[in-house]
């Protein structure tokens, strides 16, 4: 049995009655003895060794007295019940939020594990992608790289492989209005805001501002994040910004590297350029590719 099932069986109209017959039950014993005291402390023995009262109206007030006493005694022992089911069900929520703790623990212990596991593999990735192995080399040539070279290859990797992790924690913002007074991290708070996330960043404008410069143009906004998590939650939302009367202009894209930058650009060129050829079709770009589809 529940603590809400004891609550529930308990008989609450007959706890009133016994709280308004134990109330009367003072009250009259009080106007018969005289007692002007607000409260039980009147009712002292003198007060009931009064030539005035007499005994047969002291054994019907104690007989009362009786049955409201025998009243608290099973009432007492209802919430003594009530109190052992209580402390019953604290000890089982008590396992039960260290039953869940352990698991977010856990959890936690695994997200680190596939983080660090990331970041290894995009090393290892980066690593065999910046530089061709060492035997290759010296089979082509023994003499076209020394030790030095070969150092300063596996640094210049290394470094690669440790922006582009940087990279992947970082979001690039276009088309936010720019002002002399503006307050960035408000701005781009109120943005995330929009597509439902409020993740902790930091924001500053990519680039230097020159005078004289197009005030129509408003530079960048680099956004950088703790973990990737973040990254991808708002890029998968991005889209929603369309619909928003204040942010429809906005435009979020990864951090992309320069070599990136380069090939994004010309994929955009070929989607700019199938839809004047194929304006009837539906084109979009695609894990690195343009794709058409009849509309």
């Amino acid at each position: 049995m529940t603590t809400a099932d004891v609550i529930a069986k308990f008989d609450w109209d007959n706890l009133r009655y016994f709280e308004g017959w134990t109330t009367r039950w003072f009250e009259e014993v009080k106007a018969s003895l005289n007692v002007q005291s607000e409260c039980a402390t009147g009712l002292v023995a003198e007060k009931f060794n009064q030539k005035s009262v007499h005994k047969k109206d002291i054994a019907f007030w104690l007989a009362e007295a009786a049955d409201i006493m025998q009243q608290q005694l099973a009432i007492i022992g209802h919430f003594k019940d009530t109190i052992e089911i209580v402390k019953t069900e604290s000890i089982a929520d008590k396992s039960k939020l260290i039953n869940v703790q352990e698991q977010l623990l856990h959890c936690q212990s695994s997200q680190l594990k596939n983080l660090t596991s990331a970041v290894q593999s995009t090393v290892q990735s980066t690593v065999q992608k910046e530089m061709k192995s060492y035997s290759e080399v010296v089979g082509n040539d023994k003499n076209q790289m020394s030790t030095i070279q070969v150092q300063e290859s596996v640094k210049k990797a290394v470094k690669t492989a440790i922006q582009e992790d940087d990279r992947s924690r970082n979001l690039v913002i276009f088309g936010v209005p720019e002002s002399d007074a503006e307050q960035i991290d408000n701005c781009v708070s109120e943005l995330f805001v929009e597509v439902g996330e409020k993740p902790q960043f930091s924001a500053s404008r990519i680039g230097v501002r020159r005078r004289g410069s197009d005030k129509t143009f408003c530079r960048p906004i680099k956004c950088s994040f703790t973990s990737t998590t973040s990254v991808h939650q708002i890029l998968s939302k991005a889209r929603q910004l369309r619909l928003s009367d204040k942010f429809k202009s906005v435009f979020i894209c990864p951090d992309r590297s320069p070599e990136e930058r380069a090939a994004r650009r010309a994929l955009v060129l070929e989607l700019k350029e199938a839809v004047t050829n194929k304006p009837d079709y539906k084109h979009f770009i695609k894990n690195g590719k343009v794709h058409s589809e009849k509309g």
